[in-house]
């Protein structure tokens, strides 16, 4: 089975964080806040930092790193093969991808999990001159980035109890996490924290019978819920729906959402719902909703591989025109994990143990099997 779910426009821009720190020919770009959620117990967050080289000759990223302002030891560092997984430098090859040419910005993917006590961080970026001999080294230091300045909002479950599959990784390089839009010369990562959930039955398939027939599969159908109280923004439902996925249509990005519903919650937030079954939206926009209210059901509309639900939330009432907002259950139980997502849909997923099952205030971890309470 295909990875599932990602969505196929890829801006060739970058992003452009909030701050910025020069250092002769190499300007760093990096965020005033940083918002961390738990995963796993582990305090994590997501966001970028750009690295633009105003010199007329290439530079070699070497290292990025995070560090406590506290006692400047390092929490996170990327290099190596790490590193390059996690650049984005468009039109440029693995082999080459920590080479910034003269003029050109790189982007580069951060996903740090930290001790909960880190209030304050600074980047540290190690380079060198990539035609220079003999080769000098520097390393450039930003100024300091509060952590955690707003949590995240906590929400009630978006589906009904069942066994479902978290779909989502941010090292996936089509994956929610790295797709950039720009819209109105902005550019933004509007399914940065999204999650794509999947119904699974003890075995680990998500389907019964012939997965290529729509109705087969587990969450096909299923109720959604609203994930807090809140009005709807807005919402679109004129997508129809083949019966196979062998028969289903390709759609470009705009839209990509299929059917779909915004609600604008109560701290202006916005909970976006996409692929939902046609003509099942039981909400009109402006109407008030409550946490635990039916509002459609998961269907296969849009661009999507498979009947799912994604889920996220954003800033803005626009499915690509928004920054994506991170968030956390209230609460949900653990069944189990995909070591290897290759085997999603083949094989039954590694269980955990029970101890270790409830979390509260969380977000599953990628690619984990939960129940929600």
């Amino acid at each position: 089975m295909k990875k599932l779910l990602l969505p196929a426009l890829l801006a060739t821009s970058v992003l452009h964080a909030h701050a910025q720190s020069d250092h002769g020919p190499v300007k760093i770009g990096f965020p005033d806040v940083v918002n961390f959620f738990d995963v796993n117990g582990q305090s994590t967050a997501y966001y970028e930092v750009t690295i633009t080289n105003l010199s007329g000759d290439s530079i070699e990223l070497n290292s990025v790193g995070i560090l406590n302002t506290r006692d400047s030891v390092a929490v996170y560092q990327l290099q190596g093969s790490e590193l390059k997984q996690q650049i984005h430098l468009t039109g440029v090859s693995t082999a080459n991808a920590t080479v910034v040419a003269p003029n050109a910005t790189m982007l580069i993917y951060l996903e740090p999990a930290v001790r909960k006590n880190v209030h304050r961080v600074f980047h540290a970026v190690t380079y060198s001159a990539a035609h220079a001999f003999p080769r000098k080294e520097f390393t450039i230091q930003t100024s300091a980035t509060i952590c955690n300045m707003q949590m995240p909002m906590t929400i009630g479950k978006p589906l009904r109890d069942g066994m479902w599959a978290a779909v989502y990784e941010p090292s996936w390089n089509r994956g929610h996490r790295r797709v950039i839009y720009t819209v109105a010369g902005k550019d933004r990562i509007p399914g940065r924290y999204a999650i794509d959930f999947i119904k699974l039955d003890e075995q680990g398939q998500f389907a019964s019978g012939d997965p290529n027939l729509v109705q087969q599969w587990y969450d096909y159908g299923a109720d959604v819920l609203a994930v807090a109280d809140g009005v709807v923004a807005s919402l679109r439902n004129d997508f129809t729906e083949s019966k196979t996925l062998s028969d289903h249509s390709v759609e470009p990005a705009d839209r990509a959402t299929g059917n779909y519903i915004s609600i604008r919650l109560n701290n202006q937030q916005f909970a976006f719902y996409e692929h939902l079954m046609p003509n099942s939206i039981k909400v009109k926009v402006g109407q008030k909703v409550k946490k635990g209210q039916v509002i459609a059901r998961v269907g296969f509309t849009g661009q999507t591989t498979g009947p799912h639900l994604h889920f996220h939330m954003a800033d803005t009432d626009s499915p690509l025109g928004a920054e994506g907002m991170p968030f956390v259950f209230e609460s949900f139980d653990v069944l189990g994990y995909f070591p290897d997502f290759e085997q999603f849909g083949k094989a039954r997923w590694k269980q955990v143990e029970a101890e270790n099952a409830r979390r509260v205030q969380e977000r599953p971890a990628p690619n984990y099997v939960i129940r929600f309470n």
